[in-house]
């Protein structure tokens, strides 16, 4: 184990008690890049065999918890098969040891609100005095940080194939309503030296209108986020900005793309990329002039964590709502919502328009136990 993954165990906690069983697995598969990954088990820690069963519709599952007859277990308090809500499913890939995989998945959350710290080599760290940098995990980042009891968050030691087996066509195992599964593929490069992070394109929601549930199915994407075991939270910073993606089907604001990723060739990707200002008018234009206020939340939450950022106006002014020249694909005459976005260099403000269509989405569900 390296000494950035075992730095992992210690923020978290699981070094004695954890989610999934503490062995690997009994045997192991070797793929065509020739590294060995661990094979799927559901063997469970003697510690963690409780599964909730009457009180789950009260109280929720306990970290911890099996569903049963599954390899998942409620990787945070509270999860309820009962609620109407999404389920987030965290799954390896390339990972020696599944404690190591489960401390980076729990810590990439930021469950309780707050930054991670993390050291010189990207590991992250407990002790403030051992940080060279904080960053925001997904449940400090708006709309998901205010939305988090329109969430079930699991954990699997079950892996695909390869890192990106379960994208777009693929079905990963756990046939749970309205799933996204998220892959942390470790050392990915055994796979394929030029995978990054990545949403799959199966996604659902389109505009403009207001969106709607599926009447079948699961609206979301899946994800795979590269994690580099040399700087784990260089890995970690795309996990948000990939949800964004496979949630919301949110399209990339890079300038100087000319056909983006996830854009069609008129140059208009709903809801930030307009083909022109009268576009845009028609998409945010009651929204112009609007800040996100995850912004000041974002200088607050730095300043706590002993890294305070610049001027907060200044960055109020790169996510103000106004028409961007350029658009999301450097095309003159197109426009785009924002200066900057979680989705275009991953700062952790969605700004006011995608935050707004994020918002509509998460929802429709509600988060409440079925009568």
């Amino acid at each position: 184990m390296s000494t950035t993954l075992k730095a992992l165990l210690v923020v978290v906690g699981l070094s004695a008690v954890g989610c999934i069983a503490p062995e690997a697995s009994t045997t192991s598969t070797t793929i065509t890049t020739t590294a060995t990954v661990p094979a799927t088990t559901t063997t469970v820690a003697t510690t963690t065999t409780t599964v909730a069963t009457a009180t789950t519709t009260e109280v929720g599952m306990a970290v911890g918890d099996q569903i049963p007859g599954k390899a998942l277990w409620a990787l945070v308090p509270g999860n309820s098969l009962d609620a109407d809500r999404i389920n987030l499913v965290f799954a390896p890939w390339g990972w020696d040891d599944l404690a190591d995989f489960e401390a980076m998945a729990s810590g990439s959350l930021s469950w309780d609100g707050d930054p991670y710290r993390y050291g010189a080599s990207g590991e992250i760290v407990m002790d403030s005095a051992e940080a060279s940098g904080a960053q925001l995990g997904t449940f400090a980042i708006e709309p998901w940080r205010s939305s988090q009891d329109r969430f079930n968050v699991w954990i699997t030691d079950v892996e695909p194939e390869t890192p990106v087996s379960w994208l777009n066509d693929g079905h990963p195992p756990f046939e749970l309503s309205d799933q996204s599964v998220v892959v942390l593929a470790l050392d990915a490069y055994r796979f394929n030296p030029d995978l990054t992070s990545v949403a799959g394109l199966d996604g659902f929601f389109v505009g403009p209108g207001p969106p709607s549930r599926p009447l079948e199915g699961s609206p979301f994407a899946n994800v795979v986020v590269v994690i580099d075991s040399a700087n784990p939270a260089d890995g970690l910073l795309h996990l948000p900005h990939e949800l964004a993606h496979a949630m919301f089907n949110l399209p990339d604001e890079y300038v100087g793309q000319q056909l983006g990723f996830d854009g069609r060739d008129d140059l208009s990707s709903w809801p930030t990329c307009a083909e022109s200002e009268s576009e845009a008018d028609d998409w945010w234009g009651d929204l112009v002039g609007d800040v996100d206020p995850m912004v000041d939340l974002w200088v607050a939450q730095m300043d706590d964590a002993g890294f305070p950022l610049f001027d907060s106006d200044d960055l109020a002014a790169g996510v103000v709502v106004s028409n961007i020249d350029g658009g999301c694909y450097g095309v003159a005459g197109s426009v785009r919502a924002t200066f900057d976005s979680l989705m275009n260099t991953n700062i952790p403000v969605l700004g006011s328009v995608n935050r707004r269509w994020a918002q509509q989405i998460l929802d429709l569900w509600d988060g409440a136990p079925a009568p």
